[in-house]
C-alpha cells in the first residue's frame, strides 16, 4: 500500500462548511494503516491554525504540521528569497499573519513596497487595488499565491477566488504575477521533503484538473481526480496528457482500494517528471 497522501481541502474534504462523503471513515482508515497524510490548499485566506481547527471542528484530528497553504508556501519563499521584503498584501488577516510569522515587513500602503502578495480577500476594496496596482507599476514584485478563478463554498456553489482578483491587476498593470500555489509543484516538493521521501511514493488526490493534478503530474507523483469537487469525469477523459490523472475517483471511499492496489503493482502507472523541484521553492 502506498503511505504518503497529500490531499486538496476545498471540493474533497470540504465544500463550504459541509463534509464530503466518506472523508472521516477514509481518514480513520489511513491512520489505522500508518499512511501518512497531508493536506495542501490553495486558499490563502486562512493562516494554517485556522485551516486545522476547521478540521477538527469538522470531527477531523490533524495536526498544524500536516496543513499546508500557499499563504504558508509563499511566505516561506519570501523568508528564503527576499528577508528584507517589504509587502503590500491584497488577502486576509491570514495571509497577514503568515507572511508575519515568517519574519516579513507587511506594510499598509504602495509606498516602499518592494513585493505585492495577492490572494482571496474577503474584505477586497478598490483602494486595496488601487495601492496594488501602484506597487507593481513601481517595479515592486508581483506574486499570486494561487491562479483558482473559484472556490466550492457550498455543495451545489462556488464563488470567486483568489485567481479573480489577480486577474484584476493583472489587466490593469499588464504584469504577469509569480505564481506560488498550484498548478506550481512547490508545496508537493516541500511535503516530500519534510517526509523524506521520492515523488514515485506519493499520491496526490485533489478536485481540479489544472491546479491539483497539473501540480501532480509536474512533480511525477501519482495523481488522483475525486468527483466531489468541480471537475466531472467527461473533462478528465478528454484532459491533455499534462492534466490528466492515474485514476479517478467518485469520492473518498474508493482511495484505499486504490492505494492498495497500487502498492501492490509497484510498476503501475506513475507520471513523468517533467522537471527537477526544488524543495524550498
Amino acid at each position: 500500500m502506498l503511505r504518503h497522501v497529500v490531499m486538496d481541502m476545498d471540493g474533497v474534504i470540504y465544500r463550504g462548511e459541509a463534509l464530503l462523503p466518506g472523508v472521516r471513515t477514509l481518514l480513520q482508515q489511513l491512520q489505522q494503516r500508518g499512511v501518512q497524510v497531508a493536506f495542501l490548499t490553495n486558499n490563502a485566506s486562512r493562516h494554517r491554525q485556522e485551516l486545522a481547527e476547521k478540521l477538527k471542528a469538522m470531527g477531523l484530528p490533524c495536526t498544524l504540521e500536516q496543513v499546508w497553504g500557499s499563504a504558508y508556501i509563499t511566505a516561506r519563499y519570501l523568508a528564503r528569497e527576499a528577508p528584507a521584503a517589504r509587502v503590500f498584501v491584497v488577502g486576509t488577516a491570514g495571509t497577514v499573519r503568515e507572511l508575519q510569522e515568517a519574519g516579513l515587513t507587511v506594510v499598509p500602503t504602495h509606498e516602499g513596497a518592494t513585493h505585492v502578495v495577492v490572494g482571496l480577500d474577503w474584505g477586497l476594496t478598490y483602494e486595496k487595488l488601487r495601492q496594488a496596482h501602484y506597487a507593481i507599476c513601481q517595479g515592486a514584485h508581483f506574486i499570486a499565491t494561487n491562479l483558482d478563478p473559484t472556490y466550492p463554498d457550498s455543495l451545489h456553489t462556488t464563488a470567486p477566488g483568489g485567481g479573480a482578483i489577480v486577474a484584476a491587476l493583472r489587466t490593469s498593470t499588464g504584469v504577469a504575477p509569480q505564481v506560488m500555489g498550484k498548478p506550481q509543484p512547490t508545496g508537493l516538493a516541500l511535503i516530500a521533503a519534510a517526509w523524506g521521501v521520492r515523488p514515485s511514493e506519493m499520491v496526490a488526490v485533489g478536485d481540479r484538473l489544472d491546479t491539483d493534478i497539473a501540480a501532480a503530474r509536474a512533480f511525477g507523483c501519482r495523481a488522483v481526480l475525486v468527483l466531489t469537487g468541480v471537475t466531472r469525469r467527461a473533462e478528465a477523459e478528454q484532459a491533455p496528457a499534462a492534466l490528466r490523472p492515474d485514476a479517478v475517483i467518485a469520492d473518498l471511499t474508493e482511495l484505499v482500494p486504490l492505494l492498495e492496489r497500487w502498492g501492490r503493482d509497484e510498476s503501475g502507472p506513475l507520471p513523468e517528471t517533467h522537471k527537477k523541484v526544488d524543495p524550498e521553492g
